[in-house]
């Protein structure tokens, strides 16, 4: 038996020691069972499964935005295999993480990890800057100071994402939280960017970083690994990233170990929440055998590897019951990830057009809006009106 799995993640360096050695550990306790990693580009990722989907051929195994991929009849419900677990089993995992994993009543996927979204500094630039390390800035107004000191020649304060994935809007919406705003009505009938007054501000003032020289040129090229890249060659001095990215920038970098801080994200309103992404597993609705990769996902999800992917690829843990585990409990930067996502917002949003609004839609009006800087709230005006009548149409 071989089984293909799919997801972004599995280019990713800090994630790399991690999955080779559990793809050795699991092949060697289940003989005849193989486990194939296919390697795709973030940027490819959703196009891939998607095209693979509908000839019917995707693989066995993926991560991918659960409830669009659900709607569309790609993944295969889980209900039966989770239910047939032993209940203690079960318990590992709070309710409310597992409505992240589920479209319409239906288990679509077991959520294995998550990202945390904070500000990361790199300490040495802040001294340099004459900054304290001790007072990361708490509201806007204190990012603008800092952003300020950190600018200079070859150097700027931070990095605005423009470039073609959802990471994106995963940033943008970070913003948007922050100053009070949401994307969408309460009945999510209706797209509020611009309509919601809270959120035109937060995005006015994320994009005109660009505008006032304080982030780095060619934001509308500018994804994940870019900015990464950025932060550990010293280019930038802050970044909006979720846990996974000191892994990276201390990879990049080894310089960088010991020498970044973490803090909330700044702030305009007192108690906004930050965005929290939950990876799940799913099986591919064509899937030929669904047994054995149930199996894979359960042996992905054992605390062993919870522990190492938090440990060597600073993913959060998702089962609730490793939070005292002393290899997570006595980590700092895990430890106060931990602390800011315990008020956050989950991420993907779960509606069947997410994934293609968040990586399409969205990410075209932030790259019309930094290329056109006054045309913004137009810009955004049309967006809410675009995915509204997606919504309408779905």
């Amino acid at each position: 038996i071989v089984l293909q799995w799919q997801t972004a993640n599995l280019t990713e360096k800090q994630f790399e020691p991690v999955w080779k050695e559990m793809i050795a550990d699991f092949e060697k306790a289940n003989p005849g069972v193989k486990i194939e990693p296919v390697l795709v580009a973030r940027k490819d990722h959703w196009t891939k499964f998607v095209t693979s989907a509908q000839a019917r051929r995707a693989p066995c195994l993926v991560s991918v935005d659960l409830a669009t991929a659900a709607h569309n009849g790609y993944l295969l419900p889980l209900d039966a295999y989770w239910k047939a677990e032993p209940e203690a089993w079960r318990k590992a995992w709070a309710d409310e993480v597992m409505k992240a994993a589920q479209w319409q009543g239906k288990l679509y996927g077991l959520p294995i990890w998550g990202g945390i979204y904070a500000e990361l500094y790199n300490r040495d630039l802040v001294v340099a800057a004459g900054l304290d390390p001790a007072k990361p800035p708490i509201t806007w107004d204190d990012y603008l100071v800092w952003a300020k000191a950190l600018t200079k020649s070859g150097q700027w304060a931070t990095a605005i994402l423009g470039g073609k994935t959802d990471t994106t809007t995963r940033v943008l919406l970070t913003w948007i939280y922050s100053n009070g705003g949401d994307v969408f009505n309460a009945d999510m009938t209706e797209a509020t960017f611009a309509k919601n007054p809270k959120s035109l501000e937060a995005i006015k003032t994320y994009l005109g970083l660009a505008r006032d020289g304080l982030a780095a040129p060619a934001p509308t090229t500018t994804n994940y690994l870019e900015q990464t890249q950025m932060f550990a060659q010293g280019k930038i001095a802050t970044m909006r990233n979720a846990n996974w990215a000191v892994a990276k920038a201390e990879e990049d970098n080894p310089a960088l170990k010991g020498k970044l801080i973490v803090a909330p994200s700044p702030s305009k309103v007192a108690h906004s929440p930050t965005l929290a992404t939950v990876t799940s597993t799913s099986i591919g609705a064509g899937c030929a055998h669904p047994e054995a990769a149930w199996k894979f996902i359960k042996f992905e999800a054992d605390a062993k590897w919870s522990i190492k992917r938090a440990k060597i690829s600073n993913w959060m843990p998702i089962r609730n019951d490793l939070a005292n585990e002393p290899d997570i409990k006595n980590d700092p930067i895990l430890s106060t990830f931990l602390k800011i996502g315990e008020n956050a917002k989950p991420y993907p949003i779960p509606l069947p057009i997410w994934a293609d609004v968040a990586a399409g839609d969205i990410v075209d009006a932030v790259q019309k809006a930094l290329l056109a800087p006054d045309s913004i709230e137009t810009v955004f005006r049309d967006l809410d009106a675009r995915i509204t009548r997606k919504l309408k149409e779905q």
